[in-house]
């Protein structure tokens, strides 16, 4: 895995810790903001809302690495506001993951209707988005940035980076296998592990350098390979759900018998994407990543 912050290079292990931290989190703050710009500059473009989720995610992950070395109060405020703003871009992402597959459909002529809807959601989706980017300028953004960095920078701890990520990953680890080792039959328990699971692999691109290259491209191309089969399975169960309450909505009307299709339709198709993935998410292929991840980080950050 090449880390996604260019910051973070294979002999950063030995930094201080609050010194790689305040490197992190201005680029993945800073990313953030540059998506949210984009999303409200160029509403049309479902990009900009899809890499927006993306970059809040990874900022949380960022917070959550480094838990241990950030201001209580400060730490606290950037993680409300990124939740807040990664759910107004999932729900937007969500409608236009949804029309783009029902436009693209064989029978979108006869579903026509159900995309003008769709598409007037997605328009409606963005206002969230507007709503928290005009938060967060009157709330001065980028001087609450600069100000956490000046905290870190301030802190000067010793400790560095390597023991800390013996520390800090290990429970993260095992928080996601303590999730990924149930039966995951329920889709609540699928949507949870598969966060878990982004969880992990964006905190595995800030502890790379805790990690020789081919053992954390191992892990990483595991995790990714997680998350696409579970991403099929949440994905077409979240879409069964959106049209299991469209049908017993008013607004149904006529149309309510071709949503209760829909929804036994990505019903079906969430079950079979279910079976695939437990096929793939054996028991052996759960004991080998976990023992490749609890190896490495025993053997390399000692």
């Amino acid at each position: 895995m090449a880390a996604s912050d260019n910051s973070i290079a294979d002999d950063d292990s030995r930094m201080a810790v609050c010194r790689l931290a305040a490197t992190t989190l201005r680029n993945r703050f800073d990313l953030v903001w540059t998506e949210l710009q984009a999303a409200c500059a160029a509403e049309n473009v479902p990009e900009h809302v899809h890499k927006l989720r993306i970059a809040t995610r990874r900022a949380l992950a960022a917070i959550d690495a480094f838990h241990d070395v950030l201001p209580a109060k400060r730490r606290n405020w950037f993680e409300k506001r990124l939740i807040r703003l990664r759910r107004a871009a999932g729900e937007a992402r969500d409608l236009d993951v949804l029309t783009a597959r029902l436009a693209q459909d064989d029978m979108a002529r006869a579903r026509s209707w159900l995309v003008a809807m769709l598409s007037r959601q997605r328009i409606q989706s963005r206002q969230p988005i507007h709503s928290q980017f005009e938060k967060l300028v009157e709330e001065n953004w980028g001087d609450r940035l600069t100000r956490l960095l000046e905290d870190l920078h301030g802190r000067q701890r010793k400790r560095c980076f390597r023991s800390f990520a013996r520390h800090r990953f290990k429970p993260m680890i095992m928080r996601f296998f303590e999730n990924a080792d149930r039966s995951l039959r329920d889709t609540d328990e699928l949507h949870e592990v598969r966060i878990k699971g982004k969880k992990l692999r964006y905190a595995l691109e800030i502890f790379a350098p805790a990690f020789p290259l081919v053992a954390r491209m191992r892990c990483q191309k595991s995790l990714e390979h997680f998350q696409k089969a579970l991403g099929e399975c949440t994905d077409h169960a979240s879409a069964a759900d959106r049209f299991a309450r469209w049908a017993r909505s008013a607004d149904a009307g006529p149309n309510r018998d071709l949503l209760a299709a829909l929804c036994a339709d990505e019903n079906k198709r969430a079950h079979s994407a279910r079976k695939t993935f437990s096929k793939w998410w054996n028991p052996a292929r759960r004991r080998t990543l976990r023992r490749r991840f609890e190896r490495t980080l025993r053997r390399h950050t000692a």
